[in-house]
């Protein structure tokens, strides 16, 4: 094994290997490049989810912006795509429709995302087995792969951040007029919505990677060694 590995006496008798955090991170990246159809399609599905979200958080904000406007063009262009409405049964309904759609949809990814870490999980264990042959601990395979989730989800976070930024920003363009977007507009989503996404979709792709951790986390050595793709 290589010299950055640090041995621990327990007791006086058993022994436990600890990898330092800087092993860890070379071995997660590795990892990544390995496997990057596997990575890519996690990747998508977590853009996915945070563009939809970011897209529209930046698509109301602009219209809750634009509602607050005593402008009389204003007023007509919102009055006209029926989003302009002082029924309060109104818009909690589609508060509660966007609500609804945004729930099914982390679903759906949070399904899709833990299903490939499963696969994922299923064709390392042979690796996994050999680590803990070696005396790697539990918790640094959950270290291990939630580093590696942590990875894959911050950086599909930010492609789905800036792509649900665009669609926002489109749609609202395209059913309103894009003469009524002031730059003001265009920064707006990144004080308020563009934190939330980011943060839901490193969070949740973290909470789908859970269980496979735990499952590698609770391999057997031996049995691992044994298991065939």
């Amino acid at each position: 094994m290589t010299d950055d590995r640090r041995i621990f006496a327990d007791d006086d008798t058993q022994r436990k290997v600890v990898f330092p955090w800087r092993r860890t991170v070379s071995m997660c990246w590795a990892n990544v490049r390995n496997r990057r159809g596997r990575f890519a399609l996690t990747l998508v599905c977590v853009a996915i989810m945070v563009a939809f979200l970011m897209s529209s958080m930046t698509y109301h904000q602009v219209l809750a912006d634009l509602a607050g406007s005593s402008d009389v063009h204003v007023k007509a262009v919102l009055e006209q795509i029926g989003t302009f409405t002082a029924d309060r049964a109104s818009l909690r309904k589609q508060a509660d429709q966007r609500v609804w759609l945004i729930v099914l949809s982390s679903v759906l990814c949070i399904t899709g995302i833990t299903n490939t870490m499963l696969m994922s999980v299923t064709e390392r264990s042979g690796e996994i087995g050999t680590l803990k042959c070696l005396g790697a601990l539990d918790a640094y395979v959950v270290r291990l792969f939630l580093l590696e989730s942590l990875l894959v989800g911050l950086v599909g976070s930010v492609g789905g951040t800036l792509i649900g930024w665009l669609l926002g920003l489109g749609q609202a363009g395209v059913s309103l007029e894009f003469g009524l977007l002031s730059p003001r507009h265009l920064a707006m989503p990144w004080v308020g919505p563009a934190p939330v996404a980011l943060a839901a979709g490193t969070v949740m792709t973290v909470i789908s990677a859970a269980y496979p951790t735990y499952v590698a986390a609770r391999m057997d050595p031996v049995e691992a060694m044994r298991v065939e793709i």
